[in-house]
Parts: C-alpha cells; sequence; structure tokens
C-alpha cells in the first residue's frame, strides 16, 4: 500500500509499474485487437464525461450559488483517469445520480469529498458485506434523487427552437438507452438540424 505523515495513514492501494500496465491485453481482449476502437470508445466516454460534469456543475451553480470552471473540471479528470490507469482501476467519470446524493445529504464540501473517497478505499476489503445488498435497495437511493429533475427537466424546458427538439431527443433516447447512445444520438441529431437550418437560411 501508499503510506503517509510516517507510516501513521496507510492506504490499502498498489501501484502498477509501467511494464506491467503495457503488458495488460486490453486492445486484444475488449476491443478486437483495434487501437482504432479503443481510440474512439476512449473519445466518446470522455466526451460523455464531460458533458455529465457539465449538468451536474451547472446545477449547483444554478441551485446552489457553487462556482465550477471547466479547465479545473478537466484537468481534475484527467488526473482521476491517470491515477485509475496506475491501480488498474476503472475510469473515473462524474455521476449526476451520485452528486445529487451527496448533496441531497449535505455531503458537499471539499472535506466530505476527502472522507468519502478515503472512506472507500479503506472499505475494500468489507465490500462483500455490502454485495447482498439488493438491487432495489441500491435503486431506490438513486432514484429518489433524480426522479424530480426527470419529472420537471427544468434545463430541457428552458430550451427553444431547435435546442429543445435536440434536447428531448437526447433525453428520451439517453433514458431508453444508455448514457453513450443519448450522446451519439444527440451530436447527430444536432449536425442534421444545423445543416437543415443552415441549408434554409442561405435560400
Amino acid at each position: 500500500g501508499i503510506s503517509f505523515f510516517g507510516g501513521n495513514v496507510k492506504i490499502p492501494i498498489e501501484v502498477m509499474d509501467l511494464k506491467t500496465l503495457l503488458d495488460v491485453p486490453i486492445v486484444e481482449r475488449c476491443f478486437g485487437n483495434s487501437w482504432v476502437s479503443l481510440f474512439m470508445t476512449a473519445a466518446i466516454f470522455s466526451g460523455v464525461n464531460f458533458l455529465s460534469i457539465v449538468g451536474i456543475a451547472s446545477g449547483f451553480e444554478t441551485e446552489n450559488n457553487i462556482s465550477w470552471s471547466a479547465p479545473r473540471e478537466l484537468i481534475s479528470q484527467g488526473v482521476s483517469n491517470l491515477a485509475a490507469g496506475a491501480v488498474g482501476s476503472a475510469p473515473v467519470s462524474g455521476s449526476m445520480s451520485r452528486s445529487l446524493v451527496s448533496r441531497m445529504t449535505g455531503a458537499s464540501s471539499k472535506l466530505a469529498c476527502i472522507v468519502t473517497a478515503l472512506l472507500w478505499i479503506y472499505m475494500m476489503p468489507y465490500m462483500s458485506i455490502m454485495s447482498p445488498t439488493p438491487k432495489a435497495a441500491l435503486s431506490a437511493v438513486i432514484v429518489s434523487a433524480v426522479v424530480k429533475n426527470i419529472v420537471m427537466p427544468k434545463k430541457i424546458l428552458q430550451l427553444k427552437g431547435n435546442d429543445f427538439f435536440v434536447g428531448v431527443v437526447t433525453a428520451v433516447t439517453t433514458a431508453l438507452t444508455s448514457p453513450t447512445i443519448g450522446f451519439g444520438v444527440g451530436v447527430i441529431v444536432y449536425a442534421i438540424v444545423n445543416m437543415l437550418v443552415g441549408g434554409n437560411k442561405a435560400k
């Protein structure tokens, strides 16, 4: 593990050395031996992740007067993903549901973030206790945090004209499929609408 303050604070994680990290056959296992597929998937994930962060941060700014910075968020997500790669973790991303749960419980300070991260790390040996938790119970916590924004999506209702159409299509597609597919469909619909509107204006 990693130790701080002369060994008084120990974090039970192991950092992979670069050679071991590069020897993992990720491309062969998950992307059909295609580096192009790997980079496309990573690019889409990055786009969806940043949009998620924008949604979370802008919502907090509007409702709680908490300012945010796009460069700061990009840097923090980039550093987090580098750290995730160093320890063999899954990519790090923003989560609207988890952020809303944190706000709902009042855990929205910087100290709360640090405590939450340390608790996750220290609780890893005991995660088997949480495994039997019914999925319905876990889903209920998330639904209780997001149901208000789903029933009354203020951000989408504030949009006008073509933006409203693109927003509704993206939201419905995301709800029925997945964030990745919703993001892709939203980009395609936005491009088509812009082409059609631009063509009509040119005429």
